[in-house]
């Protein structure tokens, strides 16, 4: 997610909030680094996807309890753009993966 070719681990906690947890490339991770507050609080789904929106970032999408699904496009420095709405009618499927 940020660039340094170690792959990263999102976190969301009880209170909404989004951390990113940067690879040490060892197996362990960094210290984690908040990324936004109040976040997510509608999804019922959430999914690092890779790069699904072709300019090598790695993107997030996100369901909501009415369905609607959403992307963060990565920025490529271990943070995401807002979201975009890009499709509707996905509460009927059990997960995302």
């Amino acid at each position: 997610m940020n660039g340094d070719g170690i792959g990263d681990v999102l976190a969301r906690d009880r209170t909404g909030t989004l951390w990113r947890y940067a690879g040490a490339g060892n197996g362990s991770l960094k210290a984690r680094v908040k990324l936004f507050s109040d976040w997510g609080g509608s999804y019922d789904a959430i999914v690092g996807v890779g790069d699904i929106t072709g300019d090598g970032r790695s993107d997030l999408i996100e369901r909501d309890k009415a369905g609607n699904l959403y992307r963060n496009a990565g920025d490529g420095k271990g943070s995401f753009a807002a979201r975009v709405k890009i499709g509707t009618g996905w509460q009927g499927y059990k997960g995302l993966f």
